[in-house]
């Protein structure tokens, strides 16, 4: 069912909205951006292993066609790739700028999902509109000019986003949420160590007080992840991604009420508008269209 998928992706953005606020706190702790992403990914990956293997009715996902699993390694790269960046940025970014910057994936999954001959639908293209003229209100009054080289960085991240829900879309057309879940974040914490020593100069001790704080990044990314992939199965990339505009707001007031960051009212001006792009999902949609290629995943059912 639809609301299925809708409660879903709630979920996920509001899980996933807290992680920036965890982040900056295991960074005033002494925790690089590097170890951060790599302790996150691998205790996430563990904790699920550990769900369905203990679990009996967990332990049917297990089962992945080969074709499958390289499809769920594209996931995973492309997801890991993105979280070295984004976390990158948010060291030299405040956790609203960069969230609002990053949140422009919605944008971007539109306009892939587009490219590979998919319609986008007219309501769709409005909560599009209505996002990004709310995070350009959101941006454009920022006092001060965010560092460049964070903001290139948040950007990436965005558009590696953006690629990994068109991805992910594809492979759960034949694919169980929790099987891609399990094997796409395992394929992600066996890929971020690669990328974050190459890039982020990850240290080899983590102090102690992060630990909390990292620990609870790999929480909300195991079920955040579950959650997500079941409303992109359910809803589709783009509608999915504008579902999770709600993951600005969530960090945007995490951060005014923790971390002392503040808006102006133009700024909250943009968030209203992103409020009501993400009400007009309510508007009763049908699920995405297959697209013209598939991937045989899983042998047909007997």
């Amino acid at each position: 069912m639809a609301w299925e998928g809708i409660l879903a992706a709630l979920a996920s953005a509001i899980m996933l909205g807290g992680a920036p606020i965890l982040a900056k706190l295991a960074y005033r702790d002494g925790a690089d951006p590097a170890t951060v992403v790599i302790l996150r990914s691998g205790i996430a990956a563990l904790a699920l292993w550990a769900l369905y293997l203990i679990h009996p009715r967990w332990r049917r996902y297990l089962y992945i066609y080969p074709v499958g699993l390289l499809g769920c390694l594209a996931v995973g790269f492309t997801n890991a790739l993105g979280s070295i960046f984004y976390y990158m940025g948010l060291y030299r970014l405040d956790a609203a700028v960069a969230h609002l910057i990053y949140s422009m994936y919605p944008v971007l999954v539109a306009v892939i999902t587009h490219l590979n001959g998919e319609p986008v639908p007219g309501w769709t293209r409005v909560r599009i509109l209505m996002a990004g003229l709310g995070v350009g209100l959101l941006l454009g009054r920022f006092q001060g000019m965010p560092d460049p080289l964070g903001v290139i960085l948040v950007l990436l991240s965005s558009g590696l986003y953006a690629l990994h829900v068109v991805l992910s879309q594809r492979v759960l057309y034949e694919m169980p949420a929790q099987t891609l879940t399990l094997y796409a974040l395992t394929a992600t914490a066996a890929f971020t160590p690669v990328a974050g020593w190459a890039m982020g100069n990850a240290r080899a001790s983590v102090p102690t007080a992060a630990l909390g704080p990292i620990a609870a990044m790999a929480g909300v990314l195991m079920l955040s992840r579950l959650t997500m992939f079941l409303g992109v199965k359910r809803l589709g990339g783009v509608q999915t991604a504008l579902l999770t505009v709600l993951e600005i707001l969530v960090t945007v007031g995490l951060a005014v009420g923790f971390l002392g960051e503040r808006l102006t009212p133009v700024q909250w001006l943009g968030a209203l508008l992103m409020i009501a792009s993400v009400m007009l999902i309510a508007r009763k949609s049908s699920r995405a269209p297959i697209p013209r290629w598939r991937m045989p995943l899983l042998p047909p059912a007997d």
